[in-house]
């Protein structure tokens, strides 16, 4: 899912860019830039073909399947070569994502060309079933799914609102997914996660959304914004193309306070670093900073009558929560991300107010200067990077329609203990360990199964008494997140899958 901040608690063209990025990874850059990448902007209705999705299933059905390979059952055919289907480039498609408590749908914006895909190249079908959405890339001549990766949206947290449950509102948000360019037309397809369970118990997916994209349209765009933006290589291993490439912005800094961005910048990347998830494959990790200064200094708080003018457009009171840090300008945050390598982007607010946000495969926002920076940073990050839910409950939402009963979670860190399923962290569980587990100092340093998960004190459970994704402070990620962080480094380092 999206996930919430959590309450305060203290125990629990082409040559422009190569020019800005040439410090380290010129060569890389410049090599996957088109000749013809020339910055047009337009876009014509050849681009894209947009195709009916599936329909919705009926009550008491179970519905159409979605086409290609399901999350749950990984892929039995060869392994993909990337050089077969993409270039080095990346291709982004736009969309407005709408919708109401129940239901939603898709509509193309535009289609646009990056100059760098540095994202996976190994495991190109995404093997972890993570995500309440999905979608899946298809080579529109054969039918061979060729690409698919898990994500959430901040339109689908919204869902779980009260404006849109019990005021019965609507709305629509900026949204994009991001794939390697493709050498021939492909068609999109995306999926969303019913409240009915499938195969393994989590939430069956459905199509919503299909369209057939020609790469080689004159009407795709390239994004001329921020070319001449300063990015700052903060800690360098290699060819973006073979490592994790951690982009990390700031929102709310002015032209005068850079100096302070950066500082910011690089205590951030040490403390990221400084996780074990991190440090013990830190010659896999990349850093990247990019000087995009905003008009006003720090974010929008609507309670208290503050609007800025930022580069992002970061606000706290997202659906009215009072620290929930996030924003909705997905078009400006895309073309100007574009600008340096990135598999993973992250906004640094310039704030010392409490707060913060994580998507899954979206994006993860952070305060500078709190006491709690630090714990925020990388609560955020866990669920942005390695889409962990929240672990602490709170008093207001046990008819929270985040997690429907007789639905197993997606997330890899909460469960709800579904009769005749077999606990997702089971290999990590040593034997004789009850389940459910007592919380109790008996077990607080076991994996096992503790009630009180996901926003709901009953019927959810998470792995570990304690955890950074439960509770601030010192305490470390819990041996089942850090596993989570473990299998999606794997996969960017062409390690086996999960």
């Amino acid at each position: 899912m999206t996930h919430r901040p959590s309450p305060i608690r203290s125990a629990a063209p082409a040559i422009a860019l190569a020019a800005t990025i040439a410090v380290a990874v010129a060569v890389a850059v410049a090599s996957a830039l088109p000749p013809d990448f020339d910055g047009s902007s337009a876009t014509d209705a050849a681009t894209v073909r947009p195709q009916p999705a599936a329909p919705a299933a009926e009550a008491g059905s179970p519905g159409p399947e979605a086409r290609g390979p399901q999350p749950e059952a990984r892929s039995t055919s060869p392994a993909l070569a990337y050089d077969d289907w993409f270039t080095d480039e990346a291709m982004r498609v736009e969309l407005y994502h709408s919708g109401g408590a129940t239901d939603d749908s898709y509509t193309l914006d535009r289609v646009v060309r990056e100059p760098l895909w540095p994202g996976m190249r190994e495991h190109l079908l995404d093997p972890t079933g993570f995500g309440k959405y999905r979608f899946r890339v298809e080579d529109a001549a054969s039918g061979t799914a060729i690409f698919s990766q898990g994500y959430c949206t901040l339109l689908g947290e919204w869902q779980t609102t009260d404006e849109a449950v019990k005021d019965g509102k609507r709305r629509t948000l900026e949204e994009s997914v991001r794939f390697p360019y493709p050498k021939a037309r492909v068609r999109l397809l995306i999926d969303r996660r019913e409240d009915r369970p499938g195969e393994d118990g989590r939430g069956a997916f459905r199509e919503i959304f299909r369209a057939d994209i020609d790469p080689s349209s004159h009407g795709v765009a390239a994004d001329a914004r921020c070319r001449d933006c300063t990015v700052i290589p903060v800690r360098q291993s290699g060819d973006p193309r073979r490592k994790i490439d951690v982009l990390i912005l700031g929102d709310g800094y002015t032209a005068a306070e850079m100096e302070k961005y950066r500082r910011d910048l690089h205590r951030f990347a040490e403390i990221l670093m400084a996780q074990e998830a991190f440090a013990h494959d830190a010659d896999l990790v990349n850093i990247w900073g990019l000087e995009v200064p905003s008009r006003d200094s720090g974010p929008d708080e609507p309670r208290k009558g503050i609007w800025h003018d930022t580069a992002f457009g970061t606000s706290f009171n997202t659906f009215d929560a009072e620290r929930y840090l996030t924003t909705d300008h997905d078009r400006d945050l895309r073309e100007i991300a574009s600008r340096a390598p990135y598999d993973a982007v992250y906004l640094l607010v310039n704030t010392s107010r409490y707060g913060g946000g994580g998507i899954y495969n979206q994006w993860a926002i952070f305060a500078s200067d709190n006491e709690y920076d630090d714990y925020v940073f990388l609560h955020e990050f866990g669920h942005s990077f390695a889409g962990l839910a929240d672990e602490y409950v709170t008093d207001d939402t046990e008819d929270d329609a985040m997690y429907p009963g007789g639905v197993e979670p997606w997330e890899p860190n909460i469960s709800a203990l579904l009769p005749g399923r077999r606990l997702k962290w089971a290999e990590l569980v040593a034997q004789g360990t009850p389940i459910p587990t007592p919380d109790d100092e008996a077990h607080a340093a076991v994996v096992g199964a503790f009630e009180g998960a996901g926003y709901r004190t009953t019927g959810l459970y998470r792995p570990y008494r304690d955890c950074k994704m439960l509770s601030k402070g010192l305490v470390p990620f819990c041996p089942v997140c850090a596993h989570a962080f473990d299998t999606v480094i794997g996969l960017y380092a062409g390690r086996g899958a999960p």
